[in-house]
């Protein structure tokens, strides 16, 4: 859980120690050799970017029902504070109450149905006030005041608390099931998931940026091109495209989520020995989690890159971006780095990856490609869209 952000000197970072599941995919990373790539063809058929029946079956078999990440812990950094979310079709109200606990409510006043809150920016507070007639309710949910109360004789204040959706805050994610008439299973993000994001300072991280991207493109599109490097020397030439080579992938699942790990070039298997924890690593390679549904957090040396992606058509996508610190810069030469970074994160990340979401969703629209042809390098893709095809309980024909 997130307390009130700090000021940190860089000798009070502590130096976390990989997980096993991370040692396993550092332990498995081989020679950065562009000769050494795998080889392979699969097929993925392109209804699944295009599909109206289809989104709507990812939309009710993976959005709702299970738990959603929604937001980072960093986002409500402190006790008595709210936002709302409506990204996902749902206008959902993310609290923190005075003990630190995160709760999430549907965002409707229980006295004549309008809606609650207007924030889009974590506001503080410990009361929520219904702009009509005032009602209002604390962080828990609770009704705390009602006016004139005399002409609602009888009224049971607990019988109109807000209506709270699940919930839970796991590895520095809140994350929320968007059907307020279902149970989800929250352990398939409060285990090994959870321990990873522990890992690598998650929980603890502030938030340096955000920003919001509308990109006309599935949001699968998105996924993708954060699961193969194939493209990285070629769609990012002119970016980074040049720290990084073809290299084999270390991939594993974490339930139905995906780990992926890359590192620069030059990099040679025998650094990977001795690395213990995650300060070792973050400066030679990359560690990228797809979480399912629907977000991607991928480290590097100096912030973790966290994106909610939230579909809303079949040629539509909200990503909400945050890049997190470890703590908030001090020093001109740290504020200068963080600014280059975040100048190469929209260049690489918006204007590059995201531009080609977009025209990969034109050209699906074209009906030119029934499969497309995925290569040795690009079957993580393949079996993202698997697993996707497994929640959402289908087999391919």
């Amino acid at each position: 859980m997130t307390t009130e952000a700090k000021v940190m000197t860089e000798q009070t970072i502590p130096r976390r120690p990989l997980t096993a599941i991370q040692r396993r995919i550092v332990e498995s990373l081989t020679d950065s050799d562009p000769t050494m790539v795998p080889k392979a063809v699969t097929y993925l058929p392109t209804k699944v970017f295009s599909s109206a029946e289809y989104f709507e079956l990812e939309q009710k078999t993976l959005f709702r029902g299970k738990p959603v990440p929604m937001e980072v812990s960093a986002a409500l950094p402190k006790p008595k504070m709210h936002v709302v979310n409506e990204d996902y079709g749902t206008s959902v109200l993310l609290t923190r109450d005075d003990a630190g606990k995160v709760h999430a409510f549907l965002n409707v006043c229980m006295h004549r149905c309008i809606q609650l809150s207007r924030e889009k920016q974590p506001k503080s507070g410990g009361l929520i006030v219904c702009p009509y007639h005032a009602w209002s309710y604390n962080m828990r949910g609770e009704l705390v005041g009602v006016p004139r109360e005399d002409v609602f004789p009888g009224l049971d204040r607990k019988k109109h608390s807000l209506k709270a959706l699940e919930c839970v805050e796991a590895g520095g994610i809140i994350w929320v099931n968007l059907d307020p008439n279902s149970k989800a299973d929250f352990s398939i993000v409060a285990g090994d998931l959870a321990a990873e994001f522990d890992a690598i300072g998650l929980p603890n991280q502030v938030v340096y940026t955000k920003a919001r991207y509308e990109i006309a493109a599935n949001w699968k599109f998105v996924h993708d091109a954060f699961l193969e490097n194939y493209h990285v020397p070629r769609l990012h030439s002119k970016s980074l495209g040049k720290m990084f080579e073809d290299r084999p992938t270390a991939f594993t699942q974490i339930g139905p989520h995906l780990l992926q790990s890359s590192t620069r070039a030059g990099y040679k298997s025998e650094q990977g020995a001795g690395m213990q924890t995650f300060e070792d690593f973050r400066a030679s390679g990359v560690f990228s989690y797809t979480l399912i549904p629907g977000s991607i957090v991928i480290t590097s040396p100096t912030y973790i890159n966290v994106m909610f992606l939230s579909p809303q058509s079949p040629d539509r996508t909200v990503i909400n971006y945050y890049m997190l610190v470890d703590r908030i810069p001090e020093t001109e030469a740290e504020k200068a780095r963080c600014e280059k970074s975040i100048a190469l994160m929209q260049r690489v990340t918006a204007d590059e990856d995201f531009w080609v979401s977009e025209l990969g969703t034109r050209g699906v629209k074209a009906g030119a490609v029934e499969q497309m042809t995925l290569g040795g390098m690009e079957q993580d893709v393949a079996t993202f869209h698997k697993v996707l095809e497994e929640q959402m309980g289908l087999t391919r024909g």
